[in-house]
Order: structure tokens, then C-alpha cells, then sequence
């Protein structure tokens, strides 16, 4: 399986390209959520090793007006 997205909000590759390719599909996505004052937020986790793949984001859908990290 190239890709899994289990019950804690993790979604998981075992290809970098796929991981990469979900990157690039949640920027897209975040522009046609603007209207809706949402967006996809991700974190890539460092160091995830699983059975499943290497490559982990952790996603949530939020209100977009919520600060960035940082901020």
C-alpha cells in the first residue's frame, strides 16, 4: 500500500515522489479553501520508520485567520 491515513490524523508514503506529489495537491487545495476561510495545515514528521513507509505528515483542516506557528 503506497499510502495510509489512519484514526490520528497521519498519512503516510512509502514513495518520497508521493509524498511530494501530497505536498504539492495540499497547496492547491489550500487556495480553493481560502474562500472558505479554511486549510489543510502539515507537519512532516522527522525520523518516522513504520511498516507502512518513511514519509509522514501529520494533517488537520483549521479556520485559515488561525496564526502560523511562530507567530
Amino acid at each position: 500500500m503506497s499510502i495510509l491515513v489512519n484514526f490520528n490524523n497521519i498519512i503516510i508514503f512509502n514513495d518520497s515522489h508521493k509524498a511530494d506529489g501530497f505536498v504539492d495537491g495540499v497547496l492547491f487545495i489550500n487556495r480553493y479553501l481560502e474562500k472558505h476561510e479554511l486549510k489543510i495545515k502539515f507537519q512532516f514528521i522527522e525520523d518516522f520508520v513504520s511498516d507502512e513507509g518513511e514519509y509522514a505528515y501529520c494533517v488537520s483542516i483549521v479556520p485559515d485567520d488561525l496564526p502560523e506557528k511562530g507567530e
